[in-house]
């Protein structure tokens, strides 16, 4: 617990982004986004893609007014990002997963979480 006391304001808690970020690589892989990280092929599972973007839905909402600014951003604007691409494959019905995806990034998308190394 002492590695937490170290941890500057603003800064990114390493074990939350971990956290964060293997829930949305789970939904991404199922959206049929990525490539399913055992097997390297695009499956798509839009009933687990779901669950695992009400995950972090959930994580926000549990979490709301007790993250630092830079956890907040990071895991609103993956929860934003993950709705958009579910809504959009959601659309297009069952699609065929071998043209390859389409990713929506959303206009003034930022570069991503700022990691601060001591």
């Amino acid at each position: 617990m002492a590695d937490q006391d170290e941890i500057q304001p603003g800064e990114v808690d390493l074990r939350f982004l971990t956290l964060v970020m293997s829930l949305a690589t789970a939904a991404w892989s199922q959206l049929g986004k990525i490539p399913h990280p055992s097997t390297q092929k695009i499956e798509k599972d839009m009933d687990q893609a779901k669950m695992s973007i009400d995950f972090l839905r959930m994580i926000l909402e549990k979490t709301k007014g007790n993250l630092k600014p830079k956890e907040s951003e990071l895991l609103q604007n993956t929860v934003t990002d993950l709705e958009m691409n579910f809504a959009d494959e959601a659309s297009k019905g069952g699609g065929d997963a071998s043209k390859g995806p389409d990713i929506i990034i959303p206009s003034g998308a930022g570069k991503g979480p700022e990691i601060i190394k001591p």
